[in-house]
C-alpha cells in the first residue's frame, strides 16, 4: 500500500518531457520532409544508404547542425520515459529512439526527390541523441541539478500548468532570435507568408521609427507576460532582464555565424537601441508596479502593437539573406531556419491564446 502511495518528486516534470519530445518530433519531421512535393516510390533496397560509401557531398555544418538538432530529442526522450525504466535504461532507450527515428527520417527521404538520404546524418544524429541521453539524468528531480532547477522554478515562478506553459513560450521567444533572417525581436512578421500588401516604403526616418516601435512594443508585451508567470516577492526586473540577455546572446551568436563580414554586432542599428533603451526604461520603472490583472491585458495590447509594427514597417532595402540560406539545394540549416521562423511567426498567436486562456482561469477563480 506504501508502495501504490509513492509517486515522483515532480511528475509533471516527466510528463512535460514527453509532450515536449513530441512536439519536437514534429519539428524534426518538418525539417527533415521539406520540401513536402515531388513523392515518389522509393528504391527496392529502402535502408541501403546506411552501407553506403562516405559521402563526398556532406560538409561540416550539415554534421553540426544534425548532431545538435538530436540533442534535445535524446534529452527529452530519456528524461519523459524515467518514472518508467530505470535510470540506466531510459538513457539507453532514449538514444535508441532518437537513432531509430532518425534512420526512419533518412528512410523516407527517399520518397522525395529533392532529399538525399545520409548515413553520416544517421550517425551524427545518433551521436546528438546519445549526448543529450546522457545528460538528461543529471537534471532529472532527484539529482543535485534537476532539484536545483525545481527548486528554483518553485521559488521564482507561480504552481500550475498553465504558469509551466506560459514559461514555455516565454523560452520559444528566446529562441526565435535565432533565426538569422528576422530583425531584432521581430516576431509576427507575416508578410511574406501571407503575400500582405507593403503600406509604407523605406525612408531611413519610416524605418527607424518602425524598427524602434517593434522592439519597444515586443519588450513591453514579452516582459509583461513574463511578470504574469513570477511570485509576487520575486525580483521581476531581475528575471526579466536575463531572459532578454539570453536572446540578445543568442542574436549575437547566430549573427557571428551567418554575418561573418559584418561582424556579430551586425543587427545593432539606431532603432534597434532606441527601442531597447525606451522599453527598458518604460518597463521597470512605470510598468511593472501595476497589478497583475493590468500587466495581463497590457501585455496582449502591446503584443497587438507589435504585431501591427513588424508587418505596417517598410521593407529594408539593404537587407540580403545570409549566403548559407540562399543557395539552391535545400540544407538542413535552410529546413531548420524555416522552423525558426515559424517560431517566429506563431509567437505572437501563442501569446496571446496562452495571455487569454490565463485571463479566464483568473476571472473563473474570482469569488462571484
Amino acid at each position: 500500500m506504501g508502495d501504490n502511495a509513492k509517486a515522483p518528486p515532480v511528475p509533471h516534470v516527466y510528463k512535460l518531457a514527453l509532450v515536449m519530445a513530441l512536439a519536437y518530433l514534429l519539428t524534426i519531421a518538418y525539417a527533415s520532409l521539406q520540401p513536402f512535393r515531388g513523392w515518389r516510390l522509393p528504391p527496392e533496397d529502402l535502408y541501403g544508404f546506411l552501407s553506403a560509401a562516405w559521402p563526398r557531398y556532406i560538409t561540416l555544418e550539415d554534421v553540426l547542425a544534425n548532431a545538435i538538432a538530436y540533442l534535445p530529442l535524446g534529452f527529452l526522450l530519456a528524461l519523459g520515459l524515467r518514472p518508467f525504466l530505470r535510470p540506466v535504461l531510459s538513457v539507453i532507450a532514449g538514444a535508441l529512439l532518437a537513432a531509430g527515428i532518425s534512420i526512419g527520417m533518412e528512410s523516407l527521404q527517399l520518397f522525395l526527390p529533392a532529399r538525399i538520404p545520409s548515413n553520416i546524418d544517421v550517425m551524427a544524429n545518433a551521436t546528438g541523441g546519445l549526448i543529450g541521453a546522457l545528460a538528461a539524468p543529471l537534471f532529472a528531480p532527484s539529482q543535485l541539478i534537476g532539484a536545483r532547477l525545481i527548486a528554483w522554478r518553485n521559488r521564482v515562478f507561480r504552481d500550475g500548468a498553465l504558469i509551466e506553459t506560459g514559461l514555455l513560450i516565454a523560452v520559444l521567444w528566446v529562441v526565435a532570435q535565432l533565426d538569422p533572417v528576422t530583425q531584432m525581436f521581430g516576431t509576427g512578421h507575416l508578410r511574406a507568408t501571407f503575400d500582405l500588401p507593403v503600406y509604407f516604403f523605406h525612408t531611413p526616418g519610416r524605418y527607424l521609427t518602425a524598427e524602434a516601435a517593434v522592439v519597444f512594443f515586443n519588450l513591453l508585451g514579452l516582459g509583461l507576460l513574463l511578470s504574469t508567470l513570477l511570485r509576487a516577492d520575486t525580483h521581476r526586473g531581475l528575471v526579466i532582464a536575463g531572459f532578454i540577455v539570453a536572446a540578445i546572446a543568442l542574436k549575437i551568436g547566430i549573427t557571428a555565424v551567418f554575418s561573418k563580414s559584418q561582424g556579430a554586432l551586425a543587427w545593432v542599428t539606431p532603432g534597434v537601441m532606441l527601442g531597447l533603451s525606451m522599453g527598458a526604461m518604460v518597463l521597470l520603472v512605470g510598468l511593472l508596479s501595476f497589478g497583475h490583472r493590468t500587466r495581463l491585458w497590457l501585455s496582449m495590447l502591446f503584443i497587438l502593437f507589435a504585431l501591427a509594427a513588424i508587418n505596417l514597417a517598410p521593407d529594408n532595402p539593404y537587407f540580403s539573406a545570409p549566403p548559407q540560406l540562399a543557395s539552391g539545394r535545400v540544407s538542413h540549416l535552410l529546413s531548420f531556419s524555416a522552423i525558426l521562423r515559424a517560431f517566429s511567426e506563431l509567437w505572437p498567436l501563442l501569446a496571446l491564446s496562452y495571455l487569454l486562456a490565463l485571463s479566464r482561469q483568473n476571472h473563473a477563480r474570482r469569488p462571484s
